[in-house]
């Protein structure tokens, strides 16, 4: 039966299953942060929001399969395809792309005053059709709600709604098409495992034929042991909620201890999603990522008693981060020069296909039809930028840029395991790096820059990461794979229009202000639109050499590592330890990789790798209680804590 199962492929209604989960995660995303202010659905390498969506669908399709025969049961490849299709979905929400998009498209008029300038310096600069402008003041409708009777002006947002779509859904193309010429490289060549799909698989591909109540991932005393755990903390910690004297266990306290005034203090916090991941990725991985974290403290307050600015003070900025990003230019760098014969292949078989070997069946779209979109996906990146007012000195740079800073990401995190990864580099960083400083380019090009920053610059590496994973899943399905490849670019659809016109239907039924604590309506609106003018209106300044030769060390150090690593297999320390030194999310969640480290080395060096194995169900278990009572923090911040809800699980 099990064989049956797993060849029923890309199945239809696993399609409309996934396109129902895609279309909900959006407004729940949005719901959840806007109105209960309670946990972080769409933060992230690994959403919350499709977690929950996707376990509850097991929970409740398998017990239907039990009950009333095998119809209610769905195959390991239509699991597969259900969670890859949520997983794409969740880049909509909040810190996906609406939160910032709607921002930067209600902000430019409705905070301008005489003070900023905007009129001046941002606003004649600023397309029609992609901002839209205040006439009839529809703008501050959004932020304090409609008059009286009247409709949401869903005309004056057609237009530069359909703009940013294409946009937005070209870019989401062109990562996809790049992380299928990557797939072969990273799984078959360099052999990544893609820790952090360990127990996505398992919560996949062992759900059941309906011969259980439960998923088949859920049995073993070690699971169960691992799911009471976290079920029993954060349940017993949600008591204090209604009464605040009583006691709880302190799983939502962070606090930040400082050393030394000088040097960057460390974050003591024990995230139960980062140690139930990170459990799954290797030793010299977890120690390479907290011994650099130890090192930026010790250079960071180093540099900072020398007078020279390192750090913020909790993260790394200025001279570090300058280095930072040249070991993470430098390791992009090295991944392009390791994979250049399998571009050859690649090329090989997408320009003459009939004189090539190369099998691209097992991929979700041939080479051919990969290569082509990714090189018509980055022409209309280029037109539409060109449209803007951006350079074509800077387009040309600025694309290319782009693809290496969200390919090395992706690969980080199909290396790493970790759900917290933002990157010390950007793509228009690299690119005003490469041409000396901003000081040479033009107005247009700088607001142009600052209007595609989100998309260009997306600190999750945009959809990249999350489609390297969902190729990894892929592997797991058999047969033709083209129907769940168009799945998950309709999910992505989806669930960006979807997030994006609930968070304006929002704006205009309670009020934008009323969304508060919100940082991504208020706070990005203002700081995001206010840098672009600030850009525009103050003359830059050249960068430094001494900048310079920051980046060239930890290029050249990062150099040091890869050649150490690859000549030498007792090597300790893997580069990408060095490559998010001083990150923001590096820090926030360096402690809690020490502790995975620490408890997964105890348990290979003094009880062996046979008890580990098994010791994997238990964090799989603490995972599926932590995902449970997320689920039910959010039930209970609805019916009686709104608005003011808690943050069972953070951003970090």
């Amino acid at each position: 039966m099990a064989e049956t199962q797993a060849n029923r492929g890309v199945t239809f209604r696993a399609i409309l299953f996934g396109l129902c989960i895609a279309t909900l995660i959006g407004p729940m995303g949005d719901a959840v942060r806007y109105i209960l202010h309670a946990s972080f659905m769409a933060y992230s390498h690994i959403p919350m929001g499709n977690l929950i969506l996707y376990l509850l669908s097991t929970l409740i399709l398998t017990p239907l399969a039990w009950w009333f025969g095998k119809r209610f049961a769905f195959s390991p490849s239509e699991w597969i395809t259900i969670f890859c299709m949520g997983f794409i979905a969740s880049m909509g929400p909040t810190y996906g792309i609406s939160g910032y998009l709607v921002s930067l498209m209600v902000g430019p008029y409705y905070f301008a005053t005489p003070e900023n300038e905007w009129s001046k310096y941002l606003q004649p600069y600023m397309p029609h059709w992609l901002i839209p402008t205040n006439d009839g003041g529809v703008m501050t409708w959004f932020y304090e709600g409609l008059p009286q009777g009247a409709p949401i002006p869903w005309n004056i947002w057609a237009v530069p709604l359909f703009w940013w779509f294409t946009f937005i859904c070209a870019v989401g193309f062109v990562c996809a098409c790049a992380a299928i010429l990557f797939r072969r490289q990273w799984s078959e060549n360099e052999r990544l495992v893609y820790p952090a799909m360990e127990p996505i698989i398992e919560m996949t591909t062992r759900v059941g034929s309906g011969a259980r109540f439960f998923p088949e991932y859920m049995q073993g005393k070690a699971f169960w042991i691992g799911f009471a755990l976290t079920t029993f903390v954060f349940g017993w910690n949600m008591i204090s909620w209604a009464y605040p004297q009583f006691p709880r266990f302190p799983t939502a306290y962070a606090r930040w201890t400082f050393f030394s005034p000088d040097y960057p203090p460390a974050l003591f916090f024990l995230s139960t999603v980062v140690i139930c991941f990170s459990y799954f990725a290797s030793l010299e991985i977890l120690f390479s990522i907290w011994f650099f974290d130890l090192l930026f403290i010790v250079e960071g307050g180093i540099l900072n008693r020398l007078g020279v600015r390192a750090i913020s003070p909790y993260y790394g900025t200025g001279r570090y981060y300058w280095q930072t990003s040249g070991a993470f230019f430098s390791l992009a760098l090295w991944g392009v020069w390791v994979a250049r014969l399998h571009f050859a292949d690649v090329f090989r078989k997408a320009l003459r296909p009939e004189k090539s070997t190369l099998d691209d069946s097992k991929e979700l779209l041939s080479y051919r039809g990969a290569l082509i979109g990714l090189i018509v996906g980055c022409l209309y990146i280029a037109v539409w930028l060109n449209r803007v007012g951006m350079e074509p000195k800077m387009i040309a740079l600025l694309i290319p840029s782009m693809l290496l800073v969200y390919t090395t990401v992706a690969k980080i995190l199909a290396d790493s395991g970790l759900i917290y990864v933002n990157s010390p580099l950007s793509g228009w960083g690299l690119a005003v790096r490469l041409l000396g400083g901003s000081h040479t380019l033009t107005i247009l090009t700088k607001t142009a820059l600052g209007l595609s920053s989100r998309v260009i610059n997306h600190y999750r590496g945009f959809a990249m990461g999350s489609l390297a994973h969902i190729n990894r899943l892929a592997e797991f399905v058999p047969g033709d794979k083209r129907r769940l490849f168009w799945g998950v670019c309709a999910a992505f659809v989806i669930g960006m229009v979807t997030s994006t016109l609930f968070t304006i239907w929002l704006g205009y039924t309670i009020g934008g202000y009323n969304l508060r604590p919100n940082w991504l309506i208020i706070r990005s609106a203002m700081g995001q639109i206010g840098g672009i003018a600030n850009a525009a209106k103050t003359p830059s300044t050249p960068i430094e050499i001494t900048d310079y030769w920051f980046f060239l060390t930890g290029a050249a150090v990062m150099a040091l590592l890869n050649l150490m690593r690859y000549r030498f297999v007792w090597w300790p320390i893997h580069p990408i330890g060095f490559a998010l030194s001083g990150t923001a999310l590096s820090r926030l969640t360096s402690v809690t990789i020490f502790v995975a480290w620490l408890v997964k080395l105890v348990m290979l060096k003094l009880v062996g790798a046979a008890f580990y194995r098994k010791s994997r169900a238990f964090f799989i278990g603490m995972l599926i209680g932590y995902i449970l009572q997320v689920a039910l923090g959010l039930v209970v911040d609805a019916i009686w804590f709104q608005p003011q809800g808690h943050q069972v699980h953070k951003w970090y």
